[in-house]
């Protein structure tokens, strides 16, 4: 019997094989990779509860090193953390099951607690436990062959950033972090093929490491809305703000230039409804944030990234409404004219698609 699962592979390898001549693939490689990938997605839900059965062994494993008092040993804690890391990358890289890389998760979110607990009673202050876990990684970052591994390698490092910047009360820098993790998402929005081309490397880790950055973003912005909760106070909001509608205008610019829209009349309506859109929120980097993500995500067509990007928006929007800064009448106005002008160029949009099919 013919396996019809690939037909979409093959049609879309004969059309670049046309319009390229000359063009060469390896089909087996690719259909190998295909039906790894699909195998990977129909195991996730099992995969979620032996992660979770996972983190119940892990959880009974600490409770029986806390419960022997290895808490009090900082070289002790130090120890079993790095045998924890190690371990969890030798087990993912001898053991292909799904098991074995659930297992290896929950030994990366054990190895990187009981890391943080050894280095912080060896230095008796935070500092050193957050550089001890952003120094880790980095280089599971770097080594590691489990998505899982590098996606949660990613958010400790990012929490270590914040780490550092809360414990030493230098909250100006996170615009630099908001900056650093805006200008990264960009880069490997606009550049994803590139970088899958570049090397086995690059395509192993990217799509780990753009979840991580997505949800480091979701993250860093929700302490902007939610400073009371950590006693912080950030200011200069307008600085994040500008960063991010910078980082949107540049992936607008690329989606016009994909999309074969040269006219200058055009481009000018388009840019001019994108600042009006975004010139109430600068106040407010949250929402440009999130617009970020669903147009970085929408731009390269990664749905996790998109339902994370539309998520993230609708709640920082129910927030910005709620916030009373501004009167409810002022932000109801806001938002209408903000619908208004989506709606608009979603008819431009449909207009022009319909144009160029005619």
């Amino acid at each position: 019997m013919v396996n019809n699962d690939n037909t979409p592979l093959d049609a879309l390898l004969q059309e670049i094989a046309q319009e390229q001549p000359g063009f060469t693939y390896d089909r087996d490689s690719m259909v190998a990779e295909n039906t790894f990938t699909a195998s990977l997605l129909k195991r996730v839900p099992m995969k979620a509860l032996s992660i979770l059965g996972g983190l119940l062994g892990m959880s009974t494993f600490i409770g029986f090193l806390l419960a022997a008092g290895l808490y009090n040993s900082g070289f002790g804690m130090l120890f079993f953390g790095l045998c924890c890391l190690v371990g969890a990358e030798l087990l993912i890289r001898t053991n292909k099951e799904g098991a074995g890389d659930s297992i290896g998760v929950s030994l990366y979110i054990t190895g990187y607690a009981l890391l943080a607990v050894g280095v912080g009673q060896l230095t008796d202050g935070i500092t050193g436990a957050a550089l001890a876990l952003a120094c880790a990684s980095v280089v599971a970052i770097a080594v590691s062959v489990s998505a899982m591994g590098v996606f949660i390698a990613v958010l400790v490092l990012n929490g270590s950033l914040l780490s550092l910047i809360f414990s030493h009360e230098v909250y100006p820098l996170t615009h630099g972090l908001i900056a650093l993790l805006a200008l990264v998402l960009t880069y490997l929005s606009l550049n994803e093929a590139r970088l899958i081309a570049a090397s086995r490397r690059f395509a192993l880790v990217l799509g780990p490491v753009r979840m991580g950055v997505i949800f480091s973003l979701v993250i860093t912005l929700a302490l902007f809305v939610h400073q009371k909760f950590f006693s912080t106070t950030i200011t200069y909001f307008w600085v994040s703000s500008l960063i991010l509608i910078a980082c949107l205008l540049l992936l607008v610019y690329r989606v016009l230039r994909d999309v074969v829209i040269f006219s200058p009349k055009t481009k000018l309506v388009i840019y001019t409804c994108a600042v009006l859109l975004l010139a109430p929120f600068i106040l407010t980097p949250s929402v440009p944030g999130a617009l970020l993500i669903l147009l970085a995500s929408f731009y390269i067509g990664h749905k996790p990234g998109f339902w994370v990007g539309l998520l993230a928006l609708a709640y920082f929007i129910i927030l910005y409404y709620y916030d009373l800064n501004m009167t409810l009448l002022a932000k109801s106005g806001v938002l209408v004219a903000s619908g208004l002008l989506f709606l608009g160029g979603f008819i431009l949009l449909n207009n022009y698609l319909k144009s160029h099919v005619d």
